[in-house]
């Protein structure tokens, strides 16, 4: 049986998205979907997971702030979170990772390890 290698993650991410990157290849390994040529696929959930992160937390510390004419407008890197966090969901749902896509594809998950589940795929913290 065909079992494709391990994809290494992209030197340009943060160990964070490194990290990422191992969990979800294992996952999808172990679904039995991942294909190499899913590598970009899966650079893109994991550069959104990451902007969405960053960007909530950006916020985090002060969720509203001054406006061009003074008045409290929400911090914009709560419109940017959302972005990322919509955008990390179809990318998750392209590649088999929601409950939605994998019952569509009828793809049974792996069963968790260590009690975590599916739990890397929050895209926020």
């Amino acid at each position: 049986m065909y079992r494709p290698r391990p994809v290494p993650p992209p030197d340009s991410l943060d160990e964070e998205g490194k990290a990422l990157w191992r969990r979800v290849q294992r996952h999808l390994r172990e679904q039995r979907t991942w294909q190499d040529t899913d590598a970009e696929l899966l650079e893109s959930y994991v550069r959104t997971v990451t902007v969405a992160r960053t960007a909530r937390q950006a916020a985090g510390s002060e969720p509203f702030v001054e406006g061009s004419k003074g008045q409290l407008v929400a911090h914009p890197g709560l419109k940017v979170a959302a972005e990322a966090e919509r955008d990390a969901v179809r990318y998750a749902g392209a590649l088999l990772l929601t409950p939605e896509a994998r019952k569509r594809h009828e793809v049974k998950p792996p069963e968790p390890h260590n009690g975590n589940g599916l739990a890397f795929l929050a895209p926020v913290a």
